[in-house]
């Protein structure tokens, strides 16, 4: 079994324009890593509670999570950049707004509408990013590898976003991570405005595809959502649970190291996960991922104390970073490459419709029935995550035909022609699809993000 090591993710950041726009996406990121925990910091300390904090925290989510599909679909009907700056100004203005409603105390229904207008123009910037690594030349051969080194840099987010944010707010005050996550997201979404070589190609939407379901019944992509659902409920439910456990032990500030130890072996899972090609295929890769994460996040509930928390967090930490790049690799390989950004944001809402979950619920829970309720809820939703691609495996398998380097146990070089590593998703024809192979000039479709002295890639 060959491996890609460090040169495969060299190889992929050495693609134009890679390193610009994947160096945005980090900045544009970071803020997803500290809104919700700056949240809940924020308002429990200015109201007193978990259940209001978790609300607010869940609300952002959620409605991040359903009108992103239609962003997105906007993205791939009209464009990147126009969609990024649009809603760069929108959400850092309103987010800025949200916060200013919590410290001057404003009345809680005008906090419940600033936040869920600041989650309804976050950007998905994840997506956007990921649909760039996707139109690359070379297929998924470079989309696997950038995939899982947008993975890593997810786990770099979620270790540095609740050390920044609990550092933060203890030494500055509980407001300040959401002012600096406001201009973050704002100069990296522009950041990614401005990188139109990579935009990836634009396709009008057809009649068939208006319905706003559409891409998400394509065959394999529910249990796909329902595991990322599983995930972000178990991602939600243990922000709030972490800064409730580590409050009552009497170190608040230590939810930062528990949930960074989370986000640093997850990265290294991510690490250990991309750099090679595994036995199998992706679909048995997630299924192991998940069925591991169950196994570790049974003992979350009972934990005695900090320490111990967050080695369990470290362990289940390593078994995620594995599970979201199954999830993201089965996404985009499902839909058809016209509606990829579409596809990769129903993985992400299903994502932020779990974290909502996760917040608002652990946040009832934790005030209602104890702090170890709220862990709990943990480990519901990673039973839901591996459940969901277990039961449905034969979909999967189905849906989602691997390439020979995934049947075959050997790499496929990054150098190596593309038909060798594109699977076949939704093609009758036996062969590549013929929409996933690197245009020629004649064929290149037009972009009006492009310049007129911006060639496309």
């Amino acid at each position: 079994m060959a491996s890609h090591g460090a040169t495969g993710f060299r190889v992929a950041l050495t693609a134009p324009g890679a390193r610009t726009f994947t160096s945005a996406g980090f900045v544009a990121r970071l803020p997803v890593a500290m809104i919700a925990l700056a949240t809940v910091l924020l308002v429990s300390n200015q109201t007193g509670s978990y259940a209001y904090a978790g609300l607010l925290s869940a609300l952002f989510a959620l409605t991040a999570a359903l009108v992103s599909i239609v962003t997105s679909r906007w993205a791939d009907a009209t464009g990147q950049t126009r969609v990024l700056r649009v809603l760069a100004f929108a959400h850092s203005g309103l987010l800025a707004i949200f916060t200013a409603s919590i410290v001057l105390r404003w009345s809680p229904v005008f906090q419940v509408i600033l936040v869920m207008a600041a989650g309804a123009t976050s950007p998905a910037i994840g997506s956007f990013v990921r649909a760039r690594w996707a139109a690359l030349p070379h297929g998924s051969a470079i989309a696997r590898v950038g995939f899982a080194w947008e993975g890593i840099l997810d786990e770099v987010i979620f270790t540095l976003g609740p050390l920044l944010t609990t550092y933060v707010a203890f030494s500055y005050g509980f407001a300040t991570p959401l002012w600096i996550a406001a201009a973050l997201v704002g100069i990296g979404s522009l950041w990614l405005s401005f990188a139109r070589r990579t935009t990836p190609p634009i396709h009008a939407l057809s009649d068939q595809s208006m319905s706003l379901t559409a891409v998400l019944r394509t065959p394999g992509l529910r249990p796909v959502v329902l595991s990322a659902l599983g995930l972000g409920t178990l991602f939600g439910s243990l922000d709030v649970g972490v800064v409730a456990f580590t409050s009552d032990q009497g170190e608040g500030t230590f939810a930062g190291v528990v949930l960074a130890a989370f986000a640093a072996t997850s990265m290294v899972g991510g690490i250990l996960y991309g750099i090679r090609m595994w036995p199998g295929t992706v679909v048995q890769h997630t299924q192991a991922a998940a069925a591991t994460l169950v196994l570790v996040m049974i003992t979350m509930p009972v934990v005695p104390n900090n320490a111990t928390l967050t080695i369990v967090a470290a362990l289940a930490g390593f078994c995620v970073a594995p599970t979201l790049i199954g999830l993201f690799t089965l996404a985009s390989a499902l839909v058809p490459p016209r509606h990829v950004t579409e596809g990769l944001t129903w993985t992400n809402s299903g994502l932020a419709a779990g974290f909502a979950t996760g917040s608002a619920l652990g946040g009832v829970l934790v005030d209602s029935l104890g702090i170890r309720f709220g862990l709990a809820l943990g480990l519901l939703g990673a039973v839901v995550a591996a459940s969901a691609v277990w039961s449905r495996a034969r979909t999967l398998t189905v849906a989602y035909r691997p390439s020979a380097s995934e049947s075959g146990g050997d790499s496929v070089p990054l150098d190596a022609d593309p038909l060798d590593a594109i699977p076949l998703n939704d093609d009758p024809i036996p062969g590549p699809h013929p929409s996933l192979l690197p245009p020629t000039p004649a064929s290149r479709p037009a972009n009006p993000d492009l310049g007129p002295d911006q060639d496309a890639p």
